[in-house]
């Protein structure tokens, strides 16, 4: 299993390449907090076949462990840097998902030569603006006490009824992380990596915030706020899903990301 050294701590990463590995274009896929690497496996059969992807564990999480103290929000673009300087990848289309957007968000603002696009599923990440409001401490809460059976607060509240079997893979595979659920908002918010879009005139990474009508982490209103104050990005509302479209709708996800990495 492929490990790169970060701060001295090795972090998982996989690649997956397609058969024509000398023209296709990286796929960086950044996971949040109820995954690793293994839960991207729609994402991984739809795209495989025509793009190089890299998947990793974040730091703290599955094969990439370490003590809580060692969570740092603050080193995912020197982590993720290191896989990519490992794998031999200059620069992709990071594909991040909540607790993955302040790594994409970080990359895109501060090591913007190694990110083509950026898509923003969920997540605010580090870009922040006073016209775009959520209440944090909520989020907190809600992420930081563990569901009833295979419920979530990344999934929608109708989702382990529609679908009880995927609502069973995903408490499956989240349990592999073996961390401690209210470790990460408290690191992220001590962290203080916000980042006020105003300040951002020069950004000109191509980003496509994602979001559906069921997330109660980030409700579609806040990220639509917080995405017309992102120079040049652009919004897309998939509907009926919680916080994970990817994972409940994956179709519609893949559909609309292909989108967007067409209009390139």
């Amino acid at each position: 299993m492929p490990y790169a050294n970060s701060h001295g701590l090795n972090i998982y990463y996989e690649v997956h390449e397609p058969a024509d590995n000398d023209t296709a274009a990286t796929l960086i896929l950044a996971h949040g907090m109820g995954g690793n690497a293994a839960i991207w496996f729609n994402q991984l059969a739809y795209f495989c076949d025509r793009y190089r992807i890299v998947t990793f564990d974040h730091r703290y999480f599955a094969r990439s462990t370490c003590d809580a103290d060692a969570f740092d929000p603050a080193l995912f673009t020197h982590d993720i840097i290191a896989v990519m300087d490992a794998a031999a990848v200059e620069h992709g289309i990071f594909i991040c998902q909540s607790m993955g957007g302040w790594t994409g968000s970080q990359m895109a603002i501060r090591h913007a030569e190694r990110v083509d696009a950026l898509v923003m599923s969920h997540t605010p990440g580090v870009f922040e603006h006073p016209s775009a409001v959520n209440d944090r401490r909520a989020v907190t809460d809600q992420v930081s006490r563990p569901g009833s059976r295979f419920s979530s607060a990344a999934l929608s509240a109708d989702y382990p009824t529609k679908d009880p079997v995927g609502a069973v893979l995903y408490h499956q595979i989240s349990s592999f992380n073996g961390i401690d659920p209210a470790v990460i908002p408290r690191k992220i918010g001590e962290a203080r990596l916000g980042v006020n879009t105003d300040s951002l005139d020069r950004y000109e990474v191509p980003t496509l915030f994602i979001t559906a009508n069921k997330d109660i982490l980030f409700p579609p209103t806040y990220i639509e706020a917080l995405a017309r104050t992102v120079p040049g990005a652009i919004f897309s509302n998939l509907g009926d899903a919680g916080h994970s479209s990817y994972f409940e709708i994956p179709a519609l996800f893949n559909q609309r990301v292909e989108q967007f990495i067409a209009s390139l």
